[in-house]
C-alpha cells in the first residue's frame, strides 16, 4: 500500500504489497493502524501549533522560518490526508477485504506528493543555512522572502507534476522519482558537508577572536550561524532516521524476484509508518532546538486555551 511497487495504470494501483497480508498478521496490522491513528493526532496538533505560532507571532516571520512554515504545512497535509487514507487501507486489509481502488489511488498519489515535497524541503533547508553562513551580510540581500516563496511554490508544483506522472504509469513515475530522490539526497549530503566545513572554520575563528578579544558582535554572529546550522542538521538527521528504512525496504522489494515475501512486506508497511512519523517529529524538533519557536508555541498554546486569562 503506499508508493506502489508493482502497480500499473490498468491495475488501478491495487497490485500493491499490503494486499498479500490479507488473512495474515492481523494483530500486527491492527497495531500499525493504532500507531497511525496516534500519529494522525500528533502530526495535526503539532503542526497546527507551529503554523498558528508563525502566523500570530511576528518575530517568527523571518526568511528562514518561512521555509520551516512550508514544511509544517506539508507535515500537516500528511497528518490530515495521508494518515487517514493509509488507516483506511490498512483497516480494509485487517478486515480481510481488498482496499477500494479510489482510496488506494488517493493514498498513493497523496503519499507521492507529500513525501516528495518533504524531501525537497529538507534539501532547501540545508541550502538556505549554507547560504546564510557563506554569504554573511549579503544573505538578507540575496535570499529575500519573495525568492524563498518562489522556490517553495516551485517545490509544490514539481511534486504535483510528479503525482500526475504517477497516474500515467508507475514505471515512468518510479524512474523519475528515483532520479529526484537521488539528486536531492546527494545535494543535501553535499550541502551539509559544506556546512560542516564552514562551521568548523567558524569555530576556529570564534576561538581566535575570543583570544584576541575582538569585536563581540562578530563573535556572536558566528556563534548564532553555527548554532542555526547545527539545528537544521538535527532536522535532516531526523528525516534520514524516518525515511531511510523505507528507501531500503522499497529497494529490496523492487530488486527481489518472484512473489513478495510476506514478512518483508509487513516490515515494509511499518517503515511506511516510520516515514510518516517524521511529520509528528518535526514540530518537536523545532521546539527542542529552536528557542524562538519554543517560546512562540508556548504562547500560542496558552492563548488558544485562555490560560493567560485564567492565571490572572
Amino acid at each position: 500500500m503506499n508508493l506502489p511497487l508493482n502497480a500499473s495504470k490498468s491495475e488501478c494501483s491495487i497490485d500493491v504489497p499490503v494486499t498479500i497480508l490479507i488473512g495474515k498478521y492481523e494483530y500486527a496490522i491492527l497495531l500499525n493502524v493504532i500507531f497511525n491513528i496516534g500519529l494522525t493526532f500528533t502530526a495535526a496538533v503539532g503542526n497546527i501549533l507551529i503554523i498558528l505560532s508563525f502566523m500570530l507571532v511576528s518575530s517568527l516571520r523571518t526568511t528562514s522560518n518561512y521555509v520551516l512554515f512550508g514544511l509544517a504545512l506539508t507535515d500537516l497535509g500528511v497528518g490530515l490526508i495521508v494518515h487517514p487514507l493509509y488507516i483506511l487501507v490498512l483497516y480494509r486489509v485487517y478486515k480481510n477485504t481488498i482496499p477500494d481502488c479510489n482510496i488506494v489511488t488517493a493514498y498513493s498519489v497523496s503519499t507521492t506528493f507529500f513525501a516528495g515535497v518533504s524531501l525537497l524541503y529538507i534539501t532547501f533547508i540545508g541550502l538556505d543555512r549554507f547560504l546564510a553562513i557563506r554569504l554573511h551580510l549579503r544573505y538578507p540581500l540575496l535570499v529575500t522572502e519573495k525568492r524563498v516563496n518562489l522556490v517553495q511554490l516551485s517545490i509544490w508544483a514539481t511534486n504535483a507534476l510528479l503525482s500526475l506522472v504517477w497516474m500515467e504509469g508507475f514505471h515512468v513515475y518510479s524512474t523519475l522519482g528515483a532520479v529526484v530522490i537521488a539528486i536531492s539526497l546527494v545535494a543535501t549530503f553535499a550541502v551539509y558537508i559544506k556546512i560542516y566545513l564552514v562551521v568548523r572554520r567558524h569555530k576556529a575563528q570564534i576561538r581566535d577572536q575570543m583570544e584576541a578579544q575582538s569585536e563581540q558582535s562578530e563573535t556572536n554572529r558566528l556563534k548564532k550561524q553555527r548554532r542555526s546550522a547545527i539545528n537544521t542538521f538535527y532536522v535532516f538527521f531526523a528525516f534520514l532516521v524516518c525515511y531511510f528504512p523505507f528507501f531500503v525496504t522499497t529497494a529490496v522489494n523492487k530488486i527481489s524476484s518472484g512473489a513478495p515475501n510476506v514478512s518483508v512486506v509487513l516490515i515494509y508497511e511499518f517503515t511506511v509508518t516510520l516515514m510518516f512519523s517524521n511529520s509528528s517529529l518535526n514540530p518537536v524538533m523545532y521546539c527542542l532546538r529552536l528557542r524562538d519557536f519554543r517560546i512562540a508555541v508556548k504562547r500560542t498554546y496558552r492563548r488558544i486555551f485562555c490560560l493567560d486569562a485564567a492565571s490572572e
